[in-house]
């Protein structure tokens, strides 16, 4: 990784001639330059250490192109990746002025977009994981929290996800002590392409005329039972 950064700073592409689990030898590409590189594990790994380097180019390589071969969608996940827990709904096109700016290289929508999906399931794993996780996540949440309802439920013949309520007791006493005895209820999609789907939240307006969140719940569409 730290040799494709390298070489998208300088502007340049390299050809493997050895590349196993203990020593790396690369060339630039341009059969006539004579930059090259060799390196070897350090110790049992999994760090790598230049032994020598012949750091010169005559392929002119500083004059940059508007693209680079070696921008992947894996590349592109490791560059973005501290920005994605900062903020989750960075956006693709986001990601291609960042890149534009800091490596001065342009990458295509597309190429954004599925640098972000191998992002997000580097940070959180992937979604039927997440999904999984929810009988899980509702025995621990309950046990701290007494007198919440979580309630999970799933289609008996599939078992796919139908729907998941949530109300934790604190909302239900606040509601109780500090509401207008009134619930409004409304949804929002999740604009997900991979999930789809609503969240459903019951709210109240408190002694401050703010919402307050009693409860919500995650659905596949905004229906009477749901």
């Amino acid at each position: 990784m730290e040799l494709t950064n390298y070489a998208i700073a300088r502007g340049f592409n390299w050809k493997y001639l050895k590349n196993d689990s203990i020593r790396l030898t690369v060339r630039c590409y341009v059969v006539v330059c004579p930059w090259r590189l060799h390196a070897s594990v350090v110790r049992e790994g999994p760090e790598f250490a230049i032994k020598s380097l012949n750091n010169i180019h005559s392929c002119g390589c500083d004059i940059m192109s508007n693209g680079h071969p070696r921008t992947s969608k894996k590349w592109i996940a490791n560059a973005v990746k501290g920005k994605l827990v900062d903020k989750p709904t960075y956006r693709a096109s986001e990601m291609m002025r960042y890149i534009r700016r800091d490596y001065s290289i342009s990458i295509p929508y597309h190429q954004a977009w599925w640098g972000k999906e191998v992002a997000v399931s580097s940070l959180y794993s992937d979604f039927r994981t997440s999904y999984h996780m929810l009988n899980w996540y509702s025995e621990r949440a309950v046990q701290p929290n007494s007198g919440s309802l979580l309630s999970l439920e799933v289609d008996p013949e599939t078992q796919r996800f139908k729907r998941f309520f949530i109300c934790f007791q604190a909302s239900t006493y606040g509601f109780e002590v500090g509401c207008r005895p009134m619930l409004f209820l409304d949804r929002t999609h999740i604009k997900q392409h991979r999930v789809q789907g609503v969240i459903l939240a019951a709210s109240a307006l408190n002694g401050n005329n703010e919402l307050f969140t009693v409860a919500y719940s995650i659905a596949y569409s905004k229906t009477y039972d749901n």
